[in-house]
């Protein structure tokens, strides 16, 4: 795991903060990518098994993640002291990348997700930075948290669309 500047660490408004990541939140980011798969508590399948195929999906996402952005920094959101989501960032030159930013169910729709992206585009903006992650076309809250926010779709398939933003100075 990497860090990222000072800056994105301290810029978030109180009570939210953004913290590293570390081997005694795995816990934490086991129940926050469980709470985010309702697609496959869907399917018609004995609890265990799903449960299963979740903890392997996890797996393979961080694999992934690990393999595909080997410089991202993993940072723990916080509600005053209490976890309530994580944002997975890499920095590669003039971008920066979300690689996944995710929010407990009941603490969405407050703000916390607003306030970590505005955290980082004020960061870009100074920085010169454009901002790329990718939102599944099903996810419409965050869609439209991302449009709203200035983010603009630069490519699409089925699953996906890729969004980017760009600072007004940035080319």
């Amino acid at each position: 795991m990497h860090t990222l500047p000072p800056p994105l660490l301290a810029a978030l408004p109180a009570p939210y903060q953004l913290r590293l990541q570390h081997d005694g939140d795995d816990a934490f980011a086991a129940a926050l990518y469980s709470a985010t798969r309702d697609d496959l508590r869907q399917m018609q399948a004995e609890p265990a098994l799903i449960e299963e195929l979740i903890a392997m999906q996890r797996r393979m996402q961080s694999h992934g993640y690990r393999q595909h952005f080997p410089q991202a920094a993993y940072l723990v959101l916080l509600y005053g002291d209490i976890p309530i989501g994580r944002l997975v960032i890499e920095q590669r030159e003039q971008a920066l990348r979300v690689v996944d930013i995710a929010v407990l169910p009941e603490a969405r729709g407050r703000g916390a997700g607003s306030a970590v992206l505005r955290c980082l585009q004020s960061l870009a903006e100074a920085q010169q930075l454009q901002i790329h992650l990718g939102v599944n076309r099903n996810n419409m809250a965050a869609r439209k948290l991302y449009l709203r926010l200035g983010f603009q779709v630069q490519a699409e398939d089925q699953v996906q669309e890729q969004l980017v933003w760009r600072a007004a100075r940035c080319h």
